[in-house]
């Protein structure tokens, strides 16, 4: 499956199907945050395929103007096309602002999908919009990432972990993966564009 990612910039790019660069046609768009629900909405409509998203911490109008066609993926679990998918909005807590969290109650919302987790037996992708700690975070209050998360990638993991929120350019699309055990953790600040295959996951007795 073909996926493009999305994050913290708008791409004019990709408004355009003819000059947006990709390799092929997306399956899938998972967006990370702090982008325009309008520019949302513009990509479902121009690539008709599903886009799931969360919110970042600059995200203060999705209440108001939701993206159009588009579905919100916060501490939810869904299987789309086959592939397991969750989600996490917000940041770390800096200011009281809109999608802050504190490490605990991040943790507790990740803990509230465990359940979930041992029905599903497995996760393909975890979206969010902070980075896991200590993995393309960065030391001020507003841009650490959460330990929840790591502890979260150990237990379940998934083939990705894409999250946006860092701002940074780069030359080759390889300096935006970090691996976690065998997980890709991915910046996706601007877009990423990736391919990913449904593995399935063999049980204790297999």
């Amino acid at each position: 499956m073909k996926i493009l990612s999305v994050s913290d910039r708008v791409e004019t790019k990709l408004l355009n199907k003819a000059e947006n660069g990709l390799s092929a046609e997306p399956d899938l768009i998972l967006a990370c945050g702090d982008l325009p629900p309008e520019y949302l909405t513009d990509l479902r409509q121009i690539y008709a395929v599903p886009l799931y998203f969360i919110e970042g911490n600059h995200d203060i109008r999705y209440r108001q103007s939701p993206p159009v066609g588009c579905t919100s993926l916060h501490a939810k679990l869904i299987i789309e096309q086959g592939l397991h998918i969750m989600g996490f909005s917000g940041s770390r807590w800096y200011n009281g602002g809109v999608n802050q969290y504190t490490e605990p109650e991040m943790k507790k919302i990740v803990r509230s999908l465990w359940f979930q987790l041992l029905q599903h037996r497995k996760v393909d992708i975890i979206i969010t919009h902070a980075p896991p700690r200590f993995i393309h975070d960065q030391k001020d209050p507003c841009h650490k990432g959460f330990k929840s998360f790591i502890s979260l990638i150990k237990k379940q993991k998934p083939a990705w972990f894409i999250h946006g929120h860092i701002h940074k350019l780069f030359n080759d699309p390889a300096e935006r993966i970090s691996k976690v055990c065998n997980t890709k953790v991915i910046n996706s600040y601007g877009f990423f564009f990736f391919e990913t295959k449904l593995v399935e996951k063999q049980t204790k007795s297999q």
